[in-house]
């Protein structure tokens, strides 16, 4: 900010006292004035943004997740272990398809349900090790099985879609500097480490949508079976840690393996993804006149513009002095109630939440109601949290017919693609 703010140098008169001494350094003059220069609506909304996004990690993915793994693995032990990796696979295949979806916690998912339906399955000495090998067995079929719908049936079905072309990001550099190494002959290290460390969805639909060969794909996918091992691991080693023999841990060394398995995933993870980013870099670079040459796809093009024009306009209906009365209210109303919920979640954390594990039950720990979860404290939270919501939709459904009228006004109102 300092370097930002280092050319303003002059102190305005009004910031000066009766003695014509300012009220202010010129370092903090110049901050003010930069501050004065911001739009406030975009600072408030993403300050909203990353509210929603703190609770949402610390509450809802984490404690409710918890709850609901737990109910999961009551209700699967007393299944056999093929109906319960049905079941398993076949919400996973629902969440691999879901572009935001990465495949991390349906491996970890797989982990930590299988281990206790696999050891009343396999009884000898080692069943804890089949029971995790089993799992990750499983969940590389399944990367496979969801890599085959996506080029398949996402990306060679329904790229006539302007849509599914759109999502995937047809026109960005990133992915055009990727069709170029796919579309390459063979399995080179550049190939394999986009299919390793390329964004799940909207690389198995890219391979759709060139209509390349299944097979080629699949046997390139392979190595993601060393971001499954740990992954399905650490997952196993986070049910372990709950388990108890007599008050004592059955296995003390669980906690410590789960650590250093998470650990071994991410590092796994991020080498994937610097490689894959090393070698579309080195694309842009090296290829640089093939990607100039390589056509656009208009029908996507005409809707990226479109969108350009409607954030365009966006901004200019939400700049701060523009903004009623009532819209600076809802706005303000969400981030105060977001701020007030991260706070209370924070810092009232035992009070807000009753203690609960994966190898917790929803009958033992809270009385068999699942809501007995949340305290009182912690309901407050959440109802702020929705009140933030609220107040956010909203404004944003006021910043967006605005903006539309804007455009009509301009005469630029967009046509919906199909």
């Amino acid at each position: 900010l300092k370097m930002a703010f280092s050319r303003e140098t002059d102190t305005s008169a009004s910031q000066k006292n009766l003695a014509g001494q300012p009220l202010v350094t010129t370092e903090a003059h110049a901050l003010i004035k930069e501050w004065k220069s911001w739009n406030l609506s975009a600072v408030f909304t993403y300050a909203v943004y990353w509210g929603i996004l703190f609770i949402t990690m610390t509450v809802l993915a984490a404690k409710f997740t918890t709850l609901f793994l737990s109910w999961l693995i009551e209700e699967t032990k007393s299944m056999d272990l093929g109906t319960v990796t049905g079941i398993l696979v076949g919400v996973g295949v629902v969440m691999f398809l879901l572009p935001p979806v990465p495949g991390l916690p349906i491996y970890l998912t797989l982990g930590i349900v299988i281990v206790p339906v696999g050891r009343e399955v396999f009884t000898s000495e080692y069943s804890l090790v089949i029971c995790m090998a089993y799992a990750s067995v499983v969940c590389l079929a399944l990367k496979l099985f969801a890599t085959f719908l996506q080029q398949k049936v996402i990306g060679g079905l329904l790229k006539g879609y302007v849509g599914v072309r759109s999502m995937v990001g047809i026109n960005t550099s990133l992915i055009r500097a990727m069709k170029l190494s796919l579309q390459e002959s063979g399995l080179g290290l550049a190939k394999v480490s986009i299919l390793c460390g390329g964004p799940d969805w909207p690389t198995s639909v890219l391979c759709g949508i060139m209509d390349l060969p299944l097979l080629p794909i699949l046997v390139g996918t392979l190595p993601v079976f060393l971001l499954v091992v740990p992954t399905v691991l650490a997952g196993s080693f986070m049910y372990m840690t709950g388990l108890e023999v007599d008050g004592s841990p059955e296995f003390p060394w669980a906690s410590t393996a789960a650590t250093i398995c998470q650990a071994l995933a991410a590092l796994v993870l991020f080498g994937f993804m610097i490689s894959a980013a090393y070698y579309v870099e080195q694309t842009m670079s090296s290829r640089a006149e093939e990607l100039a040459e390589m056509p656009y796809d208009q029908e996507v093009k005409i809707l990226e513009d479109e969108a350009v024009a409607m954030n365009e306009a966006y901004d200019e209906v939400t700049e701060w002095q523009h903004v009623p009365v009532f819209a600076r209210f809802c706005l303000l109303a969400s981030l105060g109630c977001v701020v007030t919920s991260c706070y209370m979640v924070q810092l009232f954390q035992e009070d807000a939440f009753t203690e609960y594990q994966l190898t917790s039950t929803i009958e033992v720990q809270l009385n068999g109601d699942w809501t007995n979860l949340v305290k009182p404290i912690g309901q407050i939270a959440i109802a702020l949290f929705v009140a933030s919501l609220a107040f956010l939709f909203i404004f944003i459904r006021w910043a967006t017919s605005q903006a539309r009228r804007l455009l009509e006004k301009k005469g630029e109102e967009p046509e919906v693609l199909q």
